[in-house]
């Protein structure tokens, strides 16, 4: 069988700056971004755009996925047997986990198109897809094997 090899640990640093830097951009340029997603919930003319409009979305929903999957595919600092074993389980879970979402998620869909209105509906799902979609479910991986990993690493040195 193949052996694939998982990338350096520094590449997990560069993914975890990169996504520290995602949020700050979100941050600074939070108003350019939700005007990009949704131009019509903010009233004005495009002459009156907020800074940030056009280039700071790009750069956000460009950098984050690729920051979760440098964070994803790259090894702990001591990679053994009991951190292999943990990304299987949570790779497992986040598997169930994730198919429950899309399930719950396709039901909501179903009932909230009988009360609310057409354009409610659309924003509703573009904000729903952020959670739901492929980027989410690396971030998701990412967040439950570093909490896993820490609580594990807790509980060992509790027990020392």
């Amino acid at each position: 069988m193949k052996k694939y090899r998982m990338l350096d640990h520094k590449w997990q640093k560069v993914g975890f700056v990169m996504f520290a830097l995602c949020v700050l951009l979100g941050l600074l340029f939070w108003q350019g971004i939700i005007y990009d997603i949704y131009p019509y919930t903010i009233a004005g003319e495009p002459k009156n755009a907020p800074v940030g409009h056009g280039w700071a979305t790009v750069l956000f929903f460009l950098f984050v996925p690729v920051s979760f999957v440098l964070m994803a595919l790259s090894q702990e600092k001591q990679e053994d047997e009991r951190i292999v074993e943990t990304r299987h389980q949570i790779l497992a879970r986040i598997v169930i986990f994730f198919i429950v979402l899309v399930f719950i998620r396709t039901i909501v869909n179903v009932f909230l198109a009988r009360f609310l209105s057409p354009n409610s509906t659309f924003i509703y799902s573009r904000i729903i897809n952020y959670f739901t979609g492929v980027t989410a479910f690396i971030g998701y991986y990412v967040l439950f094997f570093k909490l896993s990993l820490w609580k594990q690493n807790r509980e060992l040195s509790d027990e020392e």
